[in-house]
C-alpha cells in the first residue's frame, strides 16, 4: 500500500480515534471526512482504504443500500453475560393502572398483567381518544408509590394546572407545595432526559415520518430506564391495529395498549398471572373534562354485524353502530 509522508498512518489514527468516539454509530465516507476536515481528494482516497481496511478486519461493516453511497457501522464486541443462577429474586412492581373514580369500574387486566423493572408500556391511540388521560391518571395512581417523570411536548404550565385541577382524588403536591414528580418539556432524543429508576412517562413521541426509527428510540429509552418503567405514547390511525411504527413500536413492549373511540385493547401482555388478557377489549367514557374514566366494562365484537357497525347498509340495532357489545350483554 503506498503512501507518501506517512499520510495514511496520520489519517488511519484520526479515524481509529473517530471510530472509537462514535461507537455503534453508522456514518458515510462523507460524514467522517467532514468531521475530521479531510477535504484532499487524495486524502479522502486514503480514508475510504483505512475504511475498508477496517471492514476487513471486522471493526466495521458495510453496508451499500441502492443509490445512494456506502454506509459503515462498527461492530460492538462487547457481550454481556447474564447471571441468572445468583441473581436475587426480582419481585413484579405494584403497579397500578387507571379505574372509574365516580363508579369504581375497573379495565379487567389490572390485576392480571405483571409489570417488572426495566419493563416498557406502551399507549398507542388515535388523536383525542384518551391517551393523556390515560397518561395522567396512571401517573397520578403511582406517583405516591414510585418517583416519576412525565415528559410533554403539548404541555403549558397553565394548560396543566387546570386539566389536573379536576384530578382531585389524590392530591399532587407534597407537604411542602412540591409536586410529587418532574415534568419536563421535551420534543426530541428522549432518552437524554430519561430518569433510571423512575417511571418514565413520555406523552407523546412525535414522528412525522420514518415511522420505523420508534423502535430505535423505544429501545435507548429503554436502555436508560435502568430498574424504572418506560411508558411512551404514540399516535394510531384509526384504521390501524398498531400505532406508528407498526410492529417496530410493538417489539419491546412488556405490555401494549390501544385506544380507538370508547375502546381499550390490550394488543400484547407479555407476562400475566392465571388468566390470558391478550386481545381482550374494554369500554369506556371520559367525563369531567378529560380527567376520569367511566362505566368501564368487558366488551366483545358485535356478533350480528360482526364489528362493522352495519347490517345490510343499516346502523346495527343490535350495538347501536358501535360494531362492539358488553360482554355481559352478549
Amino acid at each position: 500500500m503506498a503512501d507518501t509522508g506517512g499520510t495514511y498512518k496520520k489519517i488511519s489514527a484520526l479515524v481509529d480515534d473517530w471510530i472509537a468516539i462514535h461507537a455503534g454509530e453508522s456514518f458515510t465516507l462523507d460524514l467522517i471526512c467532514r468531521q475530521l476536515n479531510i477535504n484532499e481528494r487524495e486524502n479522502r482516497k486514503q480514508t475510504a482504504v483505512k475504511l475498508n481496511h477496517e471492514v476487513k478486519q471486522g471493526i466495521l461493516e458495510k453496508n451499500n443500500p441502492p443509490h445512494t453511497p456506502p454506509v459503515y457501522t462498527s461492530v460492538s464486541k462487547d457481550i454481556k453475560y447474564i447471571d441468572w443462577v445468583n441473581v436475587k429474586d426480582t419481585l413484579p412492581l405494584d403497579f397500578k393502572f387507571p379505574y372509574g373514580i365516580e363508579d369504581n369500574s375497573e379495565f379487567g387486566f389490572s390485576d392480571k398483567v405483571v409489570i417488572s423493572p426495566g419493563d416498557v408500556i406502551v399507549v398507542a391511540g388515535v388523536s383525542n381518544m384518551g391517551k393523556t388521560t390515560m397518561v395522567l391518571n396512571m401517573l397520578w395512581e403511582n406517583m405516591d408509590c414510585y418517583p416519576c417523570v412525565l415528559m410533554g411536548n403539548e404541555y403549558t404550565p397553565g394548560k396543566f394546572a387546570r386539566r389536573v385541577a379536576r384530578m382531585t382524588w389524590k392530591e399532587p403536591t407534597n407537604g411542602n407545595g412540591l409536586p410529587k414528580f418532574e415534568l419536563i418539556d421535551r420534543r426530541e432524543r428522549w432518552w437524554d432526559a430519561i430518569k433510571p429508576g423512575h417511571i418514565n412517562f413520555i406523552d407523546w413521541i412525535n414522528l412525522e415520518d420514518n415511522f420505523y426509527q420508534i423502535g430505535m428510540i423505544i429501545d435507548k429509552c429503554q436502555q436508560k430506564v435502568g430498574d424504572g418503567v418506560l411508558v411512551p405514547v404514540i399516535q394510531k390511525s384509526p384504521t390501524s391495529t398498531l400505532g406508528r411504527g407498526g410492529g417496530f413500536s410493538k417489539d419491546l413492549a412488556s405490555l401494549y395498549l390501544t385506544l380507538d373511540f370508547n375502546r381499550l385493547t390490550i394488543e400484547k401482555a407479555k407476562e400475566w398471572h392465571t388468566e390470558n388478557p391478550n386481545n381482550k377489549m374494554y369500554g369506556f367514557t371520559i367525563v369531567d373534562g378529560g380527567s376520569k374514566f367511566h362505566n368501564i366494562r368487558e366488551i366483545v365484537k358485535c356478533k350480528a354485524c360482526w364489528g362493522k357497525g352495519m347490517v345490510h347498509g343499516s346502523e346495527c340495532g343490535t350495538c347501536q353502530g358501535t360494531g362492539y357489545c358488553d360482554k355481559e350483554y352478549r
